[in-house]
């Protein structure tokens, strides 16, 4: 069981991130790609709260740390602005394919989810060394 302090640690989202990615490349991998685009989207998730923990802020919704992650990484330049296109290109593609599921997306769609949700994380890896 992880305990309330865990909970704040960024290593142990940054371990969920991880994890998330891999289970989402195995759903890839047997043909789900709708499912395997959300788990990756939330691996980036995962991976931004991470960040944003290491930065002493501590935030639920998901748009909250999307802007949160801009303010503190993009716009002082410590990561670059492509990897903030990277999450919103993940978070409506997993909204896609979570509330639209009768337009799918392809398994080239779903697999530059995954390679971006791969990027995003290596990033934020470097963030917190």
């Amino acid at each position: 069981m992880v305990s309330q302090a865990d909970m704040n640690s960024p290593a142990t989202w940054l371990e969920l991130a991880e994890s998330k990615l891999e289970k989402s490349r195995r759903i890839f991998d047997i043909g789900l790609y709708d499912d395997a685009v959300s788990r990756a989207y939330y691996a980036m998730f995962y991976a931004a709260k991470a960040a944003l923990l290491s930065e002493g802020v501590e935030l639920r919704r998901h748009s909250s740390a999307v802007t949160k992650f801009r303010e503190l990484f993009v716009i002082t330049g410590r990561v670059d602005a492509e990897y903030l296109r990277y999450l919103g290109r993940a978070q409506s593609a997993r909204e896609r394919s979570d509330y639209a599921p009768f337009a799918p997306l392809d398994k080239d769609g779903a697999s530059e989810i995954l390679d971006v949700a791969e990027s995003f994380i290596q990033k934020v890896k470097e963030l917190l060394k």
